[in-house]
């Protein structure tokens, strides 16, 4: 009886290492994919954000994955990444997320979307979108050439508007207004996908941890009966 309590008692302690090491690796992958992005620990290593490290340390909100700090970080990251700001959004994000009381890394790695090699296509397909949406109710919006969309950029970016200001006055509502029907498109398909994701991890996980909790109380049960089944030395014999 005590060798199968024994055995029991063994059994137990290697499936709890198991469900540790389960959970730690759990815990690895999810620090492996946010090592790039800025966190409480590394946020001072970024250019301008690490001017309010100190003050962003202390926003817990900023640092968040639940889904009240999660889903306003999606939806303002899409926005950002997708609005006519191409050199100036990163800068951006710490701001995003401090008015939206969103998660930081989350508005920081949807801004990677919007790079160099993305950002004419980006911006193009937007215009579109805008100006369709506007010919729906009659506004008229000009058509706008791809090879335009590269010279608006180079003087946004070297901020030589000249004559054109207007012209890119226009084609900037225009592409925002495409900006923010997409953002809020693709914000809720993302925060859909991650509520769902996020109750499934939480399930999980909550799961993980009754199973521990039973293991451990099973094993203190199995050892308080192997204790009770010891006959103390002083004890007389009937």
């Amino acid at each position: 009886m005590v060798r199968k309590r024994l055995k029991r008692v063994r059994e137990m302690e290697r499936e709890e290492r198991e469900l540790r090491r389960q959970r730690s690796r759990r815990i690895r992958r999810v620090k492996r994919w946010l090592r790039p992005l800025p966190r409480r620990t590394n946020i001072h290593r970024y250019p301008i954000l690490n001017r309010f490290a100190s003050f962003a340390r202390k926003r817990a909100y900023l640092w968040s994955f639940r889904v009240e700090h999660a889903v306003p970080a999606i939806y303002a990251g899409c926005l950002l990444t997708l609005l006519p700001l191409f050199g100036i959004q990163f800068a951006l994000t710490l701001v995003v997320a401090l008015l939206f009381r969103a998660n930081l890394p989350i508005i920081a790695a949807l801004q990677m979307f919007s790079n160099p090699v993305t950002v004419i296509p980006i911006w193009f397909s937007l215009y579109q979108i805008g100006r369709y949406f506007l010919s729906a109710f009659n506004v008229p919006a000009p058509p706008l050439a791809r090879g335009e969309v590269r010279i608006i950029l180079d003087n946004f970016l070297e901020g030589n508007w000249g004559s054109n200001f207007a012209h890119f006055a226009m084609v900037f509502g225009i592409t925002s207004l495409g900006s923010l029907i997409m953002g809020l498109f693709i914000g809720f398909i993302l925060s859909t996908i991650y509520r769902v994701v996020a109750g499934r991890t939480a399930r999980s996980y909550a799961a993980l941890h009754k199973k521990i909790l039973e293991n451990r109380n099973a094993r203190m049960t199995a050892d308080g009966s192997k204790t009770g089944s010891v006959k103390p030395d002083n004890e007389p014999e009937g």
